[in-house]
């Protein structure tokens, strides 16, 4: 498992007295090996760029991990703007592929409107995920656009479902990951 946290030496001195909990956010532990968070009663190796390991994890050779082809933002019910969560999930995925890469965003609904009705609304969460990721840097050119409507449900639903995990957007890296 590759994680561990990021936090200053005085919360990992609380951590290892028990006096505080460690952050629930993992950060990037690329190029760490055997790094598992602490259990309690273990005493934190704190590496100096503020890392918290585990005592056993050590740095390894060759370690660097590649970075995914998908990310997935989500959105609310009936609305095509991009959240907060997801402007962050797209600069994630901006700072991970870098600003030249070709990236296909395919826009879903849940099954609570008509087909036709999910059809547009799929292909306006698309767009508003293009033009959110061009605000970032991305060549305008570089980012393809598609909906499908209520057809690709990642929850199957009967049909007039408010099922949140459908209200989303695949965001591909088609550097990576060849268009199918």
């Amino acid at each position: 498992m590759k994680m561990g946290f990021r936090f200053g030496l005085a919360s990992a001195a609380l951590v290892a007295a028990g006096l505080l909990a460690a952050p629930a956010m993992a950060q990037d532990m690329s190029g760490w090996c055997n790094s598992v968070l602490q259990s309690k009663g273990d005493t934190p190796v704190v590496h100096k760029d503020g890392l918290v390991l585990h005592k056993d994890s050590y740095k390894c050779a060759g370690a660097a991990m590649k970075p995914q082809a998908e990310y997935l933002v989500f959105f609310d019910w009936n609305k095509s703007n991009v959240t907060p969560a997801a402007d962050k999930t797209l600069g994630d995925a901006v700072a991970a592929w870098g600003k030249d890469s070709r990236i296909h965003v395919i826009g879903h609904t849940d099954t609570s409107g008509s087909p036709a009705y999910n059809q547009r609304l799929s292909e306006r969460r698309a767009t508003s995920v293009k033009d959110a990721l061009v605000k970032k840097g991305v060549a305008a050119a570089n980012v393809t656009t598609e909906g499908k409507g209520e057809t690709t449900l990642l929850v199957k639903t009967k049909d007039g479902v408010r099922e949140p995990s459908n209200r989303r957007a695949q965001v591909l890296n088609r550097s990576i990951t060849p268009s199918s």
